[in-house]
């Protein structure tokens, strides 16, 4: 698994009570820290931008929290909170300036998600963003259900600063005729009129896939191989500024998916594709 902990956090998570295992009246949530300096070169930024992050009636419970790292699974009470993420402060955790204050984040009841902070579709201040940065965060949801009979699944999150892209996975990206999945408009949920945060979430054979990104029919970004395996579900995020040269890649595995007779979603169908 490629998930990355942060021991000093977990230290403190635990200490505040906050559990690794679902619970009743819980919900299991991870964080994912999607922004990076690199984006900001004039600002003189921290390397990797370390953030705290708070959470109301929690305290601070992730502190020095780098660009591409990921936390969890975190089982906390189900509600709704306050979260508050700033510049790490080892003098005084959680007290640097604020860049992102999301008020009211709905944690549901046995829900499974990731919390991600990440740039928004145009550069624009986000929902939250205190500094004029382009920047906010929100909520994506899990699916950790069984897949099915030998399957992997496969995760697509558009969170760059970037226009509506068309993903596509191919057996083999170059071959037009290779078995291979389009999924058009994939768009940062920043952007006008989107409801909820957008996602792909597909079942696949395991093997290498060829994962690409077009716009208008163009090659923009890959095509990069994954190798998808059986029972797992791999999340991708695509983070950064397409314009601005630091575009990539976030990917993290989750593994165990057992099948379950009746149960796991659907898998896509390959087809065939034309540009």
């Amino acid at each position: 698994m490629r998930t990355k902990r942060i021991l000093p956090a977990l230290i403190l998570v635990s200490a505040l009570g906050i559990g690794l295992a679902t619970a009743d009246g819980n919900t299991t949530a991870y964080v994912v820290h999607g922004i990076n300096d690199q984006d900001f070169p004039t600002l003189g930024l921290e390397p990797g931008l370390p953030v705290d992050v708070a959470l109301s009636g929690l305290g601070c419970p992730l502190q020095g929290f780098k660009f591409g790292e990921r936390v969890g699974p975190l089982s906390i009470p189900a509600g709704n909170y306050d979260i508050t993420v700033s510049l790490a402060d080892e003098g005084t955790p959680c007290g640097g300036a604020a860049v992102i204050v999301l008020n009211g984040v709905p944690l549901a009841e046995g829900a499974n998600s990731t919390i991600v902070a990440f740039r928004t579709y145009n550069g624009d201040p986000g929902p939250g963003d205190q500094l004029g940065l382009g920047v906010t965060a929100g909520l994506f949801a899990n699916d950790f259900s069984y897949t099915g009979r030998g399957k992997a699944r496969m995760l697509v999150h558009h969170t760059a600063k970037a226009p509506s892209v068309d993903v596509v996975a191919s057996r083999d990206y170059w071959d037009m005729g290779a078995p291979s999945v389009t999924v058009p408009d994939l768009t940062n949920p920043t952007a006008p009129g989107d409801v909820v945060l957008s996602q792909i979430n597909a079942e696949f054979k395991p093997g290498e896939w060829d994962v690409a990104l077009e716009v208008g029919g163009d090659t923009v970004f890959g095509p990069d191989t994954l190798e998808l395996k059986p029972f797992t579900s791999t999340y991708i995020y695509a983070v950064g500024d397409f314009a601005g040269g630091t575009f990539q890649y976030l990917i993290y595995t989750e593994e165990g998916l057992k099948e379950m007779r009746g149960r796991g979603s659907k898998s896509m169908k390959s087809v065939r594709r034309s540009r």
